[in-house]
């Protein structure tokens, strides 16, 4: 099975790694006490994403609290925000995955009255992303796009929602009605960067350009562009020089790379097998030939050189030759499979009585 296949199996029954849906159908319009948040009525078979960003969304809060409850009932702190979009609502329900500029998010409370649903941003989340610059003093808004069916219609690619490292808008111009940008980005995560290969910038799916990556310490940088339709339908063309962008490279490069690591040791070692053995070959070869082991290159039509000929020839013996006209049977007769022509065993052909030239068996 080839890296790509093995990649795309692995894909095919990936999990989403923020939540699941509820086993139990949750009537919408339900509300807890505190607030006007609900839970939807019944959980959807999407998993993963496509980077095809569905409608631009507003933050609403972003805030870090000291009573929040923990998973064993004890306090804690964390950081929540809040996101207003219409289109993600449609089919939302507590613990589905929403994709925020790119990050996968698990909807942790939901108000359908105001197309509002909260999310948790974990210290490794707010780490990795950009995504606790997005305060609403900011007006800021952000890319959002629902789980899609693994198996249904992809018009990107596969976005898990797993951002790899914040990269840095470091140029942007304009082709006629095209938008480039020139990202900035580090050195480790370039080698899944290939032009014309696929990478989700702030959750959308674009094709690289061009790539430039220089080593640790030298430039590292890839381009894209915009067509005008999605200049319409995105943050990014809102975006300056300075501005950082979320980035996934392309999660097939990822798996097809571990699957080449664990196959490139196999290999070595068997190159290492032949090179053994061709080496004992060269030894018995050398044994053969004369005292010495290198190999002699002899063209077609050429003499071999004198220690690699027979002993006959250095004898001056010529050598044994079967001439098939020349056996002699017990009787030389046309038909030799008669019983007349047959040894007391009924053999037709006696090796004892056949002649080679000079040498009688």
């Amino acid at each position: 099975m080839t890296p790509l296949l093995i990649a795309a199996a692995v894909l095919a029954v990936a999990q989403p790694g923020h939540g699941f849906a509820p086993s139990n159908n949750l009537r919408r319009g339900g509300s807890n006490s505190n607030n006007h948040f609900s839970v939807t009525s019944s959980p959807s078979a999407r998993q993963m994403f496509t980077g095809i960003v569905e409608e631009m969304g507003e933050v609403i809060s972003l805030e870090t609290k000291d009573d929040m409850t923990l998973w064993d009932g004890t306090k804690g702190s964390g950081t929540e925000m809040s996101i207003k979009g219409e289109v993600v609502m449609d089919g939302a329900y507590l613990g589905c995955s929403i994709a925020v500029n790119g990050v996968c998010l698990t909807a942790t409370e939901l108000d359908f009255d105001n197309n509002i649903f909260r999310v948790g941003l974990a210290p490794e989340t707010l780490r990795k992303t950009n995504l606790g610059s997005y305060t609403p003093q900011s007006s800021k808004r952000v890319n959002l796009e629902r789980a899609s069916e693994i198996g249904g219609r992809n018009s990107g690619h596969f976005v898990q929602g797993h951002v790899d490292e914040v990269g840095t808008i470091i140029d942007r111009w304009v082709d006629e009605n095209s938008l480039f940008f020139k990202i900035a980005f580090p050195y480790e995560f370039m080698r899944y960067v290939v032009p014309k290969g696929f990478v989700a910038i702030d959750g959308t799916s674009l094709t690289v350009c061009d790539v430039k990556s220089d080593g640790p310490d030298g430039e590292n940088w890839f381009t894209f562009m915009l067509v005008e339709y999605t200049q319409k339908k995105i943050i990014i063309p809102s975006k300056q020089v300075g501005d950082t962008v979320n980035i996934e490279v392309d999660v097939l490069g990822k798996y097809s790379e571990r699957a080449w690591e664990a196959f490139v040791p196999k290999m070595e070692a068997l190159e290492s097998k032949v090179r053994e053995l061709e080496a004992k070959v060269a030894v018995l070869e050398g044994k053969e030939g004369g005292a010495s082991s290198k190999t002699v290159s002899v063209q077609q039509g050429e003499v071999l050189p004198k220690k690699f000929q027979s002993r006959a020839e250095d004898t001056g013996v010529k050598p044994e030759k079967w001439v098939r006209t020349d056996q002699e049977f017990y009787q030389k007769t046309h038909n030799l499979n008669t019983r007349d022509n047959r040894d007391s065993k009924g053999t037709d052909w006696v090796r004892t009585k056949q002649t080679f030239y000079d040498t009688n068996y």
